[in-house]
């Protein structure tokens, strides 16, 4: 999950009442009075009770079945993501199952707040059909223009189900003029606030027991005008009066300051100790039992708190066990005077000695306010330094450049530490020229930083090359990962699990596009151990996916199944759905079930990835995410949406300089015959040397190159009308395609050797050299058979069309006489039918079934869709007739396994998911007969 900002859970809850609270009647029929309120603003000077409303308001609404929320606001809620973290938080524990993932969301996504979390957040509240009202207490401590631009956001665009309930001491931020035309607002100012003569009456003898006449009680409320926090000093102050007449004349004969006087009134009586209680604890915002401790020296500092709640000395529960607590502000703000002007030597001892605690006891946030507070920028600076790996591990990168931002600017450059933690998070965020200046300047500071050991710079040096790499990496480049070997693993023993974790991947990520598969894989399975001490799932999720990927290019599909869904399980489970984590696995997932058929699937994964953006990991990501989800969008017949993703993948190319991810998207156009763009890929010439493979260019180069020949070969099938006979511009084409499959054979593995086998299959096809074709597709069409990969020949084009249909006539037939897969004539059928059924349902056919062209050519005559096979059309009675998955097997002598295998090629040829819709597509298409 999401890392919050560090806060005590009291920011979640509010004011509790030591005894009893004065029923607020009249002010609570206004809300009463008003139900299209959309903000109930309570604004007044501190004292006046603006907490104390709005918690009994809460109360009320509750009571009407409302979900109510609760935040108190503090300083830290000018950091926009930390307010957002807070209030997805306060949502959470007052909301069982609220969508808590947008908390990752917002870590990994904190410059496009407004455009993902917002939207995420109300759409939230309003799928869930509950009224939810969310008290922001405290409002004037927020000033940040962000912030109070989201929370306009969400007044304006809320919906009907989210209002809002806000106290502050003005009426700034907030857009008033809006509501109020609107008939949404309802205001209660300090006028209002204050308590009439029968409410002071009933504070201060029903409720504090004072023996008070009615013209005392009334002298009283004419001389504080009703304001409840001199009333509360007041009861303290006449608890020990004999003679209350002669006080209250005394008090409204009027002082300079009512609330000074009485409160030097009240500090008059308080023994010694429990006088220095008050003022060492109310140097925080807040108090517990062990900070209280810490700062006043009392070991008992939970009892001391409960005898000054008890008391009344204006200590505010802010839990209902009793475990923070803090000072109303008027009486705080006196404490805090009082204490500056008696022991001014102390203050600075009390800020240092609240940063100690708060940073042991995990509040890094608080922890860094005291110690610049105490003027101990150092203090500072170790504390986020201690913070930081843990955070970035996390990808809680956003929360981490908050608590940088705290820190006075002209320290953060000289700390290589803080600068090496900042390019980790500019890194993973995607922003390759923060992440790169924060590297440099670590580099730079590095041998100058007198906090760093010779150990410590040896680490930082190696961190500093992987966190190159990784820049690198992301920009598509792997031309420094090699150095890694000697410098990063030979001295492993000596480096944080994080950055061999890291390290393995970006070396995995280079033996995959060099070639080195296995290698690939047995770095991780070495890597495994370093990956297993990380604390969070970032840097694990990436190694299972590049395992994946690299048993993906060997074809090892039970391997590629296995990584990509421990990827998907570890990031959802540990950094939630929404995660980044979660999505790039899920964009690898994507593609697996793409190629297997499974297009809805897939779809879901991959708009969830879309998302990312420019974001979207290394460029085998966003390939999947950009080139397979437009592929998805074309068969769904939605080519401007198709369009739309390629345009958006072309632009991400071109803002990262991305030019294999750019080269990928110029081949899905030509492939889903829309318009090209002229690209020229950068790459030195290689020539096309008939009966020679050629040498492998290095690294990423090769891969580049073989997506620029498949462009080549598709443009030229595209532009080619089917040969009646075999012309010189066919042979060239399939020439090329012969150097393409040679070269995928030779450097890039099985996978590429597939699709390129494909290629020539549909070159050859073209070219009219039918029975050659044939022979070249075969071992394609029964490698797919045997993994269970359709989309491969599906997306081959109409000159494989073709092919599949005339192969699976002569399995039918019994004149095939080659080898093949015994399961291959059923998979040739799944085949045709799926690719029928995408156009039965309103997509684009890529012409198995005859449907409109991609690749050129003239319409093929209609194919009727294949028969059943007699054991498919028996299994389909038996479901009909209510048998059971076991009782089929039974009756039919198969293992139950085989009846599952049929079923699940059936759903997916006839793009059902139910055993009965089965069962009655089948007979509307006429495949069935009737029983």
């Amino acid at each position: 999950m999401a890392v919050v900002p560090p806060g005590a859970s009291s920011k979640f809850r509010p004011p509790k009442p030591v005894g009893q609270w004065v029923p607020r009647t009249r002010l609570t029929d206004v809300l009463r009075a008003d139900t299209g309120w959309r903000l109930a603003l309570i604004h007044a000077p501190a004292g006046f009770g603006k907490s104390t409303l709005a918690a009994q308001w809460m109360d009320l609404l509750a009571s009407q079945g409302r979900t109510t929320v609760w935040l108190s606001l503090d300083r830290d809620d000018n950091n926009t993501v930390w307010f957002l973290s807070h209030l997805l938080e306060a949502i959470g524990r007052a909301k069982a199952g609220f969508d808590d993932e947008l908390q990752q969301l917002l870590e990994e996504r904190p410059d496009d707040a407004e455009r993902y979390v917002i939207p995420a957040l109300i759409n939230a509240i309003d799928e869930g059909g509950q009224d939810i009202v969310i008290a922001l207490d405290d409002w004037h401590l927020v000033t940040d223009k962000r912030t109070l631009n989201v929370t306009e956001r969400l007044l304006d665009a809320g919906g009907t189900h989210l209002s809002f309930i806000i106290t502050s001491r003005t009426r700034s931020g907030l857009p008033l003029g809006r509501l109020m035309v609107r008939n949404q607002l309802v205001e209660v100012d300090a006028v209002s606030l204050r308590f009439d003569q029968a409410e002071s009456q009933s504070f201060l003898v029903d409720l504090n027991r004072l023996d008070l006449g009615g013209e005392d009680v009334a002298s009283l409320y004419r001389t504080t005008e009703g304001w409840i926090a001199a009333l509360q000093l007041v009861s303290l102050s006449l608890r020990d009066h004999s003679e209350a007449s002669a006080f209250i004349e005394r008090l409204s004969g009027g002082h300079q300051s009512i609330g000074e006087y009485l409160a030097e009134n009240v500090f008059n009586t308080l023994e010694p100790d429990v006088l220095n209680f008050l003022l060492t604890s109310s140097v925080p915002e807040r108090l517990c039992a062990g900070l209280a401790s810490a700062l006043s020296g009392v070991e008992q500092g939970q009892s001391m708190l409960e005898q000054v709640q008890a008391r009344d000395l204006f200590l505010q529960p802010l839990d209902e066990d009793g475990t923070w607590y803090r000072y109303h502000h008027l009486f705080e703000g006196y404490l805090r005077r009082r204490l500056d002007r008696d022991y001014p030597g102390r203050v600075r001892e009390l800020h240092l000695t609240a940063a100690h605690w708060y940073s042991d006891n995990g509040f890094p946030s608080d922890a860094v306010d005291h110690a610049l507070a105490a003027g101990d920028i150092d203090f500072a600076v170790e504390i986020v330094e201690s913070r930081a790996m843990w955070l970035v591990e996390h990808s809680s990168m956003a929360t981490l450049l908050a608590l940088v931002g705290k820190i006075p600017a002209d320290r953060v450059p000289g700390q290589a530490r803080l600068q090496m933690a900042i390019a980790w998070a500019n890194t993973l965020l995607h922003l390759a020229a923060e992440a790169q200046g924060a590297l440099d300047q670590a580099e730079t500071v590095m041998p100058s930083d007198a906090t760093l050991s010779d150990d410590d710079r040896f680490e930082l040096g190696v961190e500093s090359l992987v966190v190159q790499s990784c820049i690198d990496m992301y920009g598509d480049n792997v031309s420094r990962i090699g150095e890694l070997d000697e410098k990063c693993f030979a001295q492993a023993g000596r480096l944080r699990p994080w950055i061999v974790s890291v390290g393995a991947n970006l070396s995995t990520f280079k033996k995959i596009h060099d070639g080195q598969y296995e290698l690939g894989l047995e770095q991780q399975l070495w890597a495994n151990r370093f990956h297993d001490q990380v604390s969070g799932p970032f840097s694990n999720v990436y190694g299972h996916c590049f395992a994946g990927l690299a048993a993906y290019a060997l074809l090892d599909m039970d391997q590629v199944e296995k990584q990509f869904a421990l990827a998907v399980e570890l990031g959802r489970r540990h950094a939630g759905r929404h995660s980044h984590a979660a999505r790039l696995a899920g964009a690898m997932m994507g593609q697996l079930l793409y190629e297997r058929g499974a297009l809805d699937k897939a779809e879901r994964l991959l708009e969830e990835t879309h998302e990312l953006g420019s974001e979207g990991g290394v460029v085998d990501f966003m390939i999947s995410t950009f080139a397979t989800l437009a592929r998805i969008k074309e068969l769904r017949g939605d080519s401007s949406k198709a369009a739309e993703i390629l345009d958006e993948g072309d632009a991400v190319a071109d803002s990262l300089g991305l030019s294999r991810l750019k080269l990928v998207i110029n081949l899905e156009r030509v492939q889903l015959g829309l318009k090209s763009r002229t690209f020229q890929p950068g790459l030195a010439p290689v020539p096309v040397v008939h009966g020679t493979t050629g040498q492998r260019l290095e690294g990423l180069a090769e891969t580049s190159y073989q997506i620029f020949l498949t462009t080549q070969i598709r443009s030229a099938l595209a532009d080619a009308a089917p040969a009646d006979g075999t012309t010189p511009e066919h042979l060239a084409t399939v020439e090329k395609a012969r150097y393409l499959l040679d070269r995928a054979a030779a450097y890039t593995g099985p996978r590429a050797e597939l699709h390129a086998r494909i290629l020539l299959a549909a070159a050859l096809q073209q070219a009219g050299l039918h029975s050659e074709a044939e022979e070249t597709l075969l071992p394609a069409l029964n490698t797919c058979c045997r993994l269970d990969l359709v989309r491969p020949v599906l997306d081959g084009g109409v000159a494989c069309s073709e092919l599949v249909r005339s192969i699976s006539e002569e399995l039918r037939l019994g004149t095939a006489n080659y080898d093949y897969h015994p399961n291959l004539g059923s998979f040739l059928s799944l085949l045709i039918r799926l690719d029928l059924n995408t156009a039965v349902n309103g997509g684009t056919s890529r012409g198995l079934s005859g449907g409109r062209q991609l690749h050129g050519g003239p319409r093929r005559a209609f194919v009727p869709e294949p028969a059943l096979s007699q054991r498919e059309q028996t299994i389909l009675l038996l479901i009909d007739k209510g048998r059971s998955n076991r009782e089929i097997a039974l009756e039919l002598h198969l293992g139950i396994n085989t009846v599952k295998w049929y079923l699940k090629n059936l759903f997916s040829s006839l793009g059902v998911s139910g055993r009965q819709a089965c069962v009655d597509e089948a007979r509307r298409r006429d495949l069935l007969k009737q029983a």
